[in-house]
């Protein structure tokens, strides 16, 4: 419009609403950046409580067991958030390796899954496997168990404990079966023989000519490995596995802070 100034006047819209749809748009992305700021708090804080889990562990582990400084320890805390079950003062569960251990002149690896895990190293564990993992240079430290003659070399695969020896000058194998007792022991059943580069079965070898001298190579005795192991678990397993003979023990309602006492072995008449 115009005034008798001549100055013209234009009019101005008022703005108009947002739509609906880009409101609800706005809406989703504040909740995608609250989200992303949560999800990092959660990362952040799963660092946090993983770190201060892996120690309590690690450090309940070292001293329960005794074992020296600077033994290596490996803590495997899972896939997963760490923060809501460390909310509830336990962790799910727990892998441990501990190379290098030493089983009486035998040297392997203990392996430890831990159920149910309390951040109080005193309490109590739902449930606690161990595992003795021997190769066969270590396992040769029992080769007086193995077998009742001297052997040239005792190897692990194909599912069997392989030992050798001379008898008579004729070089014989033989293939061991590891199981477990119950007085935490471990036995070896000879499941097949070979004379030089023939291949037999006991019950031939036991009834030809090499008898007298096969027997004491077919016979063995328990590997005790109670008081190698805690006192709180038993032996319920044992069983080549790739290239190791793996001895299995597990518990319930097992203390870390209890690990370093040691149990015992009734080794059971041959």
């Amino acid at each position: 419009m115009s005034g008798g100034s001549g100055i013209q006047w234009t009019s101005i819209d008022a703005p108009k609403s947002i739509p609906p749809r880009w409101r609800w748009i706005g809406f989703v992305i504040a909740l995608a950046v609250v989200a992303a700021l949560v999800a990092f708090a959660l990362i952040e804080g799963d660092k946090i409580v993983r770190g201060i889990a892996s120690d309590v562990v690690k450090s309940g582990v070292t001293s329960a067991l005794q074992l020296p400084e600077g033994q290596e320890v490996d803590v495997d805390l899972g896939e997963g958030l760490l923060v809501f079950q460390a909310a509830t003062g336990s962790i799910d569960s727990v892998d441990v390796t501990i190379p290098g251990v030493t089983f009486g002149g035998a040297v392997g690896t203990l392996a430890l899954t831990v159920e149910g895990v309390s951040l109080d190293p005193s309490a109590p564990v739902d449930t606690l496997v161990a595992r003795v993992i021997l190769d066969s240079a270590n396992l040769s430290a029992f080769a007086g168990n193995l077998s009742s003659v001297a052997l040239t070399s005792v190897n692990i695969g194909d599912g069997v404990v392989g030992i050798s020896a001379d008898l008579a000058g004729q070089p014989v194998t033989a293939g061991l079966v590891p199981s477990s007792v119950a007085n935490n022991a471990v036995t070896f059943t000879p499941t097949t023989v070979a004379v030089g580069e023939t291949a037999s079965t006991v019950e031939e070898v036991m009834a030809g000519p090499l008898a007298p001298l096969a027997g004491p190579m077919l016979t063995s005795s328990a590997v005790c490995l109670g008081p190698y192991l805690p006192k709180s678990v038993a032996v319920t397993g044992a069983e080549v596995v790739g290239e190791t003979l793996v001895v299995t023990a597990s518990g319930d309602d097992v203390r870390l802070a209890g690990l370093g006492t040691k149990g015992t072995c009734d080794v059971p008449a041959a």
